[in-house]
């Protein structure tokens, strides 16, 4: 897997969620060697979401109040 920032290789981390105080939620995420980015399941779905915008239009995109750089 390539990182989206950066486009450098990322290695598989394991993250875990403390908040409940058992400290046993855990799941899979992935991080960049380089920048440090990570990228779990529901920035994945995020970002496929976004995507998704993007290719619906420019009206829809403007009338949203998203800005998509390069457009």
């Amino acid at each position: 897997m390539y990182c989206h920032r950066c486009h450098n290789l990322m290695f598989s981390v394991e993250l875990r969620d403390w908040g409940g105080g058992r400290g046993t939620d855990r799941s899979g995420a992935w991080q960049c060697f380089a920048c440090g980015n990570i990228v779990d399941q529901v920035i994945h779905v995020n970002r496929v979401k976004l995507d998704d915008v993007r290719v619906d239009g420019r009206k829809n995109r403007a009338r949203h109040g998203v800005r998509v750089m390069g457009v």
